[in-house]
């Protein structure tokens, strides 16, 4: 049985549990890995609105060897939980394919806190965005994966929150609107790895294309979550408009999707992934963790 040849290579770009899959085939594969995205920042009335989270680091590798007769795992990240008022948002967590020295998919940071001591946005995949306070910092991007959160800009006292960043683009700082989420890229002609918005403002700052959240608003202060096996990250809060506090969104759960021309020559395990085929390739698709194994 013959494996599949070719070389290894990463885009360049800034910034669980195992699947297994069992294949055999003629030429290279090309292998799309996507971590969690981070949860958006929460806040409080009377305090300043949260950073979108950072999308989850992507990794696109072309002409990947298969080896025949092999098993591979692959794990699926998470997506970062909320921010709840003082609670902190949580990052994304990585996604990984073994065995095959391909780089880990990095988890998005989360968006900055709004409200008490105001806690920055953290590093990632993509950086979340820095909440509405002055001065606070934002998320770096991991090299060749995503893109740095926003900041608070010059107009900071409206109270607006940063937007996190995207597989493509920074989040945009936080003016006297809050910060848009950094843009995803294309793959397999599907959008990855938005950013989430920042949360604040008169109208929802949008999440960036490929999954991110959109950020709370005047009229809806809670922050929208990440679309799941996107990495998209979760949008910041708004503060409410009498006392409380008020939810940032989740992260999207990240995706691993292995490509090859043919037809199958393997299977996959996880009730939600799936093997299909689309112009002359054959796609495996994880949407949850489990196994791959070459026949």
């Amino acid at each position: 049985m013959r494996s599949l040849l070719g070389r290894f290579h990463r885009p360049m770009s800034r910034g669980a549990m195992g699947d297994m899959l069992t294949m055999n085939s003629l030429g290279g594969a090309d292998i799309l890995v996507v971590a969690g995205g981070g949860g958006g920042g929460g806040t409080a009335y009377n305090a300043y609105g949260g950073g979108g989270g950072g999308a989850g680091g992507v990794v696109y590798t072309t002409g990947v060897t298969l080896a025949a007769s092999t098993t591979y795992t692959v794990t699926i990240g998470g997506g970062g939980a909320a921010g709840v008022g003082g609670t902190g948002a949580v990052e994304g967590t990585l996604s990984s394919v073994s065995g095959l020295g391909l780089t880990t998919a990095v988890g998005g940071g989360r968006g900055g806190r709004g409200n008490g001591l105001s806690i920055g946005g953290t590093n990632g995949g993509s950086g979340g965005g820095a909440s509405g306070y002055t001065n606070q910092v934002n998320g770096l991007g991991t090299f060749s994966q995503g893109f740095d959160g926003g900041i608070p800009g010059a107009d900071a006292g409206p109270y607006r929150g940063a937007g996190g960043g995207g597989a493509s683009a920074v989040g945009t700082n936080g003016n006297a609107s809050a910060g848009t989420g950094g843009a995803g890229a294309t793959y397999f002609s599907t959008l990855y790895g938005g950013g989430g918005g920042g949360g604040g403002g008169g109208t929802a700052p949008a999440g960036g294309a490929g999954g991110g959240g959109a950020g709370g608003s005047s009229s809806s202060n809670t922050g929208v979550s990440g679309t799941a096996n996107t990495g998209g990250g979760g949008g910041g809060a708004a503060a409410p408009p009498s006392a409380g506090t008020t939810t940032g969104g989740a992260g999207g759960s990240g995706v691993v999707r292995v490509r090859y021309l043919g037809t199958p020559v393997g299977s996959v395990t996880g009730l939600s992934n799936t093997t299909s085929q689309a112009g002359g390739y054959t796609f495996h698709t994880f949407l949850e963790s489990g196994n791959l194994v070459m026949t």
